[in-house]
């Protein structure tokens, strides 16, 4: 006699004080379902923002993020890359060339092998425990300015800082010809929005490794009496 198959049970979550059958209430998918996360360094560290990327160089970063670069080897070809972000091979060339250069980008395997991975110091896609294993095979460098990135802080902090000069001469020609005018306090306020924003331009600048010329110095110390 042919053995009879059992019917597959199905199981309900039962209230044990009132006995009361309880629906099982179903799983709402997560928004990272399947595709993982991706963590973006910063802190003391030199932040993207500061290095004056160009288009194509985060178009790079962002292909690599979309392709698991975070945490696998990804064979990278200009030729092949170059049609999806509306450039030339030679312009994803160089700016893989920078990428690395700045350690945002890390070559695996040798000089011909094309294959790169995001730095997991500064973008990590996984656990945290595969992440310190990951940083600890592959003794990632910090992330380090460029001279295009030092000159490009210098030149904001530098027009930041004439901003502000001219800002606060406004506001004092306001407080002399209208004293405690609405258009006076109008003027100092933005005087000192301005000052805050020169001063945060400089220190972005100074943390990057950039020579502060004298103006600069200059500036902020007149800015913080």
């Amino acid at each position: 006699m042919a053995a009879t198959r059992s019917a597959a049970r199905r199981l309900e979550l039962v209230d044990l004080t009132t006995g009361e059958v309880v629906e099982r209430k179903q799983r709402v998918p997560h928004a990272f379902d399947g595709k993982g996360y991706t963590i973006e360094g910063h802190g003391a560290e030199v932040p993207n923002f500061s290095l004056n990327l160009s288009g194509t160089e985060w178009d790079v970063l962002d292909l690599m993020k979309q392709r698991g670069g975070c945490a696998n080897p990804i064979r990278l070809e200009p030729a092949e890359v170059a049609p999806l972000l509306c450039s030339t091979p030679n312009t994803v060339k160089a700016a893989v060339a920078r990428l690395m250069k700045l350690n945002l980008l890390l070559r695996i395997g040798g000089q011909r092998s094309g294959t790169y991975q995001l730095n997991p110091r500064r973008f990590w896609e996984g656990s945290g425990e595969a992440h310190v294993k990951a940083c600890a095979r592959l003794d990632p460098p910090a992330v380090a300015p460029d001279a295009k990135a030092l000159t490009a802080a210098l030149k904001a902090a530098q027009k930041a800082a004439d901003t502000a000069r001219a800002a606060a001469e406004s506001a004092d020609e306001a407080e002399e010809l209208m004293p405690g005018s609405k258009l006076a306090e109008k003027t100092r306020s933005t005087a000192d929005a301005t000052q805050a924003s020169a001063i945060l331009a400089v220190q972005i600048a100074a943390n990057l490794g950039a020579q502060l010329p004298m103006q600069l110095r200059r500036f902020v110390q007149e800015a913080s009496k």
